[in-house]
């Protein structure tokens, strides 16, 4: 008897795995109208549980992603901060260090929100994350100085941008 079963395990272990990987391809098909194609599934397949992973752990894994990328920009605008000298600068600065503060405590807590299921309250949260990039790159503008180049901070400010959009384009269809 175990014999039998041992083939329809391989099956299932099998269509598990297919369904996992249909659901990455349907989760970036219906999030390309908020990001690339390409761009989300390289950045869910950069984490290894995406190819096993349901609508809600893509969801997780991208909001991980997010947290990450504006917890890296948060400390290099720390270490920006602590070295410029231009009241300018400082301003704008400053400006960007609290709209991502604001941002990643926005981020953590819509965790708890993707775990009892309420979708739109974290849709709500990472929307309105979403705007510290621009926010940042709007203070930095008004703060233009000789010393600090047109494109300061612009990359970060952009994938911060693109990963909470990312994220918005995943739970989408939960909502």
């Amino acid at each position: 008897m175990v014999l039998s079963l041992a083939p329809l395990w391989i099956i299932l272990l099998t269509l598990s795995q297919c369904t996992a990987a249909t659901t990455l391809n349907e989760t970036c098909t219906n999030a390309s109208g908020f990001v690339p194609y390409d761009f989300c599934m390289v950045t869910l397949r950069s984490n290894p549980h995406s190819r096993h992973a349901n609508t809600t752990t893509l969801a997780f894994i991208s909001l991980n992603l997010a947290i990450i990328n504006a917890t890296s920009t948060k400390a290099k605008i720390d270490t920006l901060l602590h070295n410029a000298r231009e009241p300018e600068l400082k301003n704008g600065l400053q400006a960007c260090d609290i709209v991502y503060s604001n941002a990643i405590m926005d981020l953590k807590s819509t965790g708890d929100f993707l775990l009892s299921s309420q979708f739109e309250t974290a849709k709500a949260l990472v929307s309105a994350a979403s705007t510290a990039g621009n926010e940042c790159g709007d203070a930095l503008r008004h703060a233009e100085v000789a010393s600090v180049p047109r494109r300061f901070l612009r990359k970060e400010n952009g994938d911060f941008g693109l990963l909470t959009l990312l994220f918005l384009g995943v739970i989408n269809p939960l909502l």
